[in-house]
């Protein structure tokens, strides 16, 4: 707007309102909302001027110096943009321009490590500014600092109201498999921009992750139907199509034509799954393999993807490069796969174990230490979740114990750490069968405490621990089996211990009424989410165990639990530890494995149990 064309009483309002914005008096206010107007028309030259004379006029404002900042970023001039920005600062240290211009002059300077601190700050303040709010989303998703990212994004989402940021955090939380949140997020997007394609496809999402496949499916047809060439939808829907069993219906849309090789290699990922269901496992292992080599986008993923389809195939040297690629840049920063190498590890007298994955997934990993070429007499530290602590006591690894908030503070030498993980280098070289559960020791004391008040609750009957579902909203749902459906399998009159974490209330409401001969103990002695090692004890005071493929199935491993059975899903979702057939354990050596016949169908499994039990005593002494 040329302020020169208003009427003298307009001018006099503007300058009021200018006044009131920008802090200054009179000429100045009017030259600054002219600079920022040039800005939005792209008319550097004005802006400079205006912005300069306010700077001479008025230097203890701070929006001269913003102004020239701005200009300076839109040419790339890094270091005059800092400058610049850092005067601003000076005047308000506080305010969220200055922090988010001198954040994006550091990122241009190559400081992306000071630039997000600033953006993180700028947010704190009240920031509104949408282009700076996405480039520190991007920075810190490309650092692994998703925890920390998404906590700022919610605020800054709720305080803006801005759907797509809602649908940005959506995607985070995702990326970080916090499902629950992802949703809420993609509910939240949905509830201010029903109308928009993102939140649309956001609500697809939400769908896949609270395991409703058939809207799913509904709102993939409706969808593509009205955007045919949204190739995100393409993958969306096979999935939906899937999980719903209609298996060719899904590996039809690969002939669909694709915009853009991400949406192919996310489909590719999709048929490998299908493939795996269907039990062609070449075919499968040619669609993952295809999926990694398309693109370099999103290669953490397509690149554990095949590395884990080789271990299920017990193509370990094969796998284990591919699968090294499971950790972003910024952690293998940290922590190089090459750390795990042969020749590192046989020179060091110390080594820490970094925890990654879950709890079920490390106390599986955890034992791959006795393959790795140590140097004799080499101290081992397992760094990680404190529940851990207690559980190593008396491990026959010789493995100690770190918190990792306490690791931080530790001097380490590069090459000492190597991420638990990376311990799958030396599959090639174990021993045929050799096994590798029974590594932990639990409480002896405790252990017969527990099964004394067991035994003596069971009155005779036989005591059995179930543990039933999966919390992994990406795979747990092909994984988990109903708990009536499992207790309808159960001796009558058995005594039936809950080992599954979580509010599981309900189901066992549902459970007790279906099978009310049976007791139900959800033991109040015992949390397996606070303290570790009286998990442990518990199931080794425990008969016999019956368990899907979660945490309870690898803590019996590691414990040495030799009537655990577990139930086993067909298909891709059966993990790689268990490999692809046969009911004899390859990883623990000693749990008993009871798989589908097909996907998504547990009446094999469930009729073994039934018959497992067939000869049980199925009454109670007096």
């Amino acid at each position: 707007m040329n302020t020169a064309a208003l009427s003298r009483k307009g001018r006099r309002a503007l300058q009021s309102e200018a006044q009131r914005t920008y802090g200054v008096p009179g000429p100045a206010a009017l030259a600054l909302h002219e600079a920022y107007m040039a800005l939005n028309h792209k008319d550097a030259v004005t802006a400079t001027t205006r912005a300069q004379e306010v700077s001479r006029s008025h230097p203890d404002s701070q929006h001269p110096w913003v102004i020239l900042g701005i200009v300076a970023l839109n040419r790339h001039e890094a270091e005059t943009a800092r400058r610049f920005f850092e005067e601003a600062r000076r005047v308000a240290p506080d305010a969220p321009q200055p922090l988010a211009g001198l954040g994006k002059a550091l990122v241009l300077q190559g400081d992306v490590f000071a630039a997000v601190d600033l953006f993180a700050a700028a947010l704190q303040a009240g920031s509104s500014d949408r282009p700076m709010i996405r480039l520190y989303a991007d920075l810190m998703s490309s650092m692994n600092r998703l925890t920390e990212v998404a906590r700022t994004l919610e605020r800054a989402a709720a305080r803006l109201r801005d759907p797509a940021l809602y649908h940005m955090l959506a995607e985070i939380y995702l990326t970080a498999e916090e499902y629950p949140k992802a949703i809420a997020a993609f509910d939240a997007e949905y509830a201010l921009a029903p109308e928009t394609a993102d939140a649309r496809i956001g609500q697809v999402k939400a769908a896949q992750y609270r395991h409703d496949h058939a809207r799913a499916e509904q709102l993939t047809a409706a969808l593509l139907t009205e955007m045919p060439d949204r190739d995100e939808l393409i993958s969306l829907r096979m999935t939906a199509l899937r999980n719903l069993g209609r298996a060719e219906e899904a590996l039809h849309l690969l002939d669909a034509q694709f915009s853009a090789p991400i949406y192919y290699k996310r489909a590719l990922a999709v048929a490998a799954h299908v493939y795996l269901d269907q039990g062609a496992r070449q075919a499968a292992g040619h669609a993952f393999r295809a999926a990694d080599a398309l693109t370099d986008e999103e290669s953490l993923w397509s690149g554990r993807a095949y590395g884990t389809f080789c271990f299920g195939e017990g193509r370990f040297d094969e796998g284990a490069p591919f699968y090294a690629r499971r950790q972003p840049e910024a952690n293998r920063h940290k922590i190089p796969f090459a750390s795990s190498a042969p020749e590192n590890l046989a020179g060091r007298k110390r080594l820490y174990l970094m925890q990654e994955q879950g709890i079920g997934d490390q106390l599986a990993l955890m034992p791959l230490i006795a393959l790795a070429p140590l140097a004799e007499g080499a101290e081992i530290t397992f760094v990680g979740d404190p529940r851990m602590e207690a559980a190593l006591r008396g491990n026959t690894l010789g493995l100690r114990f770190r918190e990792e908030i306490e690791f931080t503070k530790e001097q380490i030498a590069g090459g000492e750490i190597i991420f638990v993980g990376d311990l799958t280098r030396y599959l090639p070289a174990r021993p045929r069968a050799a096994p590798l559960g029974g590594y932990l020791r639990p409480d002896p004391a405790r252990v017969a405490q527990l099964r004394k008040r067991y035994r003596d609750m069971a009155t005779g009957a036989p005591v059995v621990g179930v543990a039933w579902r999966s919390g992994d909203r990406l795979t747990g749902w092909h994984r988990s089996v109903a708990l009536p459906d499992l207790a309808a399998r159960l001796p009558g009159g058995a005594l039936v211990v809950n080992l599954q974490y979580g509010d599981c209330a309900a189901e066992l409401a549902a459970a007790s009424a279906r099978r009310p001969d049976l007791t139900f103990l959800d033991d109040p002695e015992v949390d397996q989410m606070r303290d570790l090692a009286a998990f442990l004890a518990q199931i080794q005071a425990i008969d016999r165990i019956v368990t899907i493929d979660n945490t309870t199935a690898h803590a019996c491993g590691a414990v040495g639990h030799a009537d655990t059975h577990v139930l086993l899903p067909a298909g891709a979702e059966c993990m790689w530890y268990w490999g692809r057939e046969g009911r004899d354990d390859p990883w623990f050596g000693m749990l008993h494995l009871h798989r589908q016949a097909r996907p998504r169908d547990w009446s094999a499994p469930l009729d073994a149990i039934e018959t497992l039990f067939s000869g049980v005593a199925h009454t109670r002494s007096g």
